[in-house]
């Protein structure tokens, strides 16, 4: 059995910063965001456009993240409390639902940049609906992509004393209401990400993502499951 270190060992409060994705752009998550069924493939003409806006979306887009892991002080099936220097801050939504082998939170701020959804914009004024699209669709790819790389340093970082990551749960999902924006917002400086919150609760960059990746022992977190497999939103696609 690995021997569990303190959490202070494992990490540090302070956020953060991925300035970086090294990850080409994931043409089949892409066409995932265009609705494309799996294993479905776009026909020759779709696929030159395809190329053309994934190769022009490699070089302007700035996909980046920030985060910073908390320790849980309590949770119940609606709360979870952290700790900051600034005191405790509460979540509420169906946490225990998704979190609850959690012993710390990931709180991140993930995001494509605004590069490729200003190119989409501009294209949708020139009337250029299918390159908008295409680009829009790798803008989600990117903003996922920056939160992969937050998931992955999490792991490597849980691995060796026995923890794992959960799958994420985002503000305005599955029980979590979209005002909860303010409240993981307000654990960031977000001029470092670039990512602002509107006073609807949005983000710009709209090709942005945010939420929360407990932290518990190994053991659990699989034992616990994905929360999806007891989800009745079948259809939902945040479903993993």
């Amino acid at each position: 059995m690995v021997t569990q270190k303190p959490l202070s060992e494992l990490f540090h409060p302070e956020p953060r910063f991925v300035d970086r994705v090294d990850e080409p752009i994931d043409r089949s998550e892409v066409l995932r965001y265009l609705g494309y069924p799996e294993g479905v493939a776009p026909n020759a003409r779709i696929t030159g456009i395809l190329d053309h806006w994934i190769d022009e979306a490699s070089r302007i887009a700035t996909p980046r993240a920030i985060y910073r892991v908390l320790p849980v002080i309590d949770k119940d099936r609606k709360s979870l409390r952290v700790e900051t220097a600034a005191g405790l801050t509460e979540f509420r939504g169906a946490i225990g639902e998704f979190l609850d082998s959690s012993l710390s939170i990931a709180v991140f701020i993930a995001t494509a940049g605004p590069q490729v959804e200003q190119l989409a914009s501009k294209l949708l004024r020139e009337h250029d609906d299918l390159g908008a699209m295409i680009l829009n669709a790798i803008g989600a790819e990117r903003a996922e992509a920056a939160e992969a790389v937050v998931i992955r340093q999490l792991r490597e970082a849980a691995q060796p004393a026995g923890m794992a990551p959960t799958l994420p749960y985002s503000p305005g999902y599955c029980g979590m209401k979209l005002v909860e924006q303010r409240k993981l917002f307000s654990l960031f400086d977000t001029q470092r990400v670039g990512v602002t919150l509107t006073p609807e609760c949005l983000m710009q960059p709209i090709k942005s993502v945010s939420g929360l990746v407990g932290l518990g022992l190994a053991e659990d977190v699989v034992a616990f499951g994905s929360p999806c497999d007891r989800c009745e939103l079948q259809n939902c696609n945040m479903r993993r």
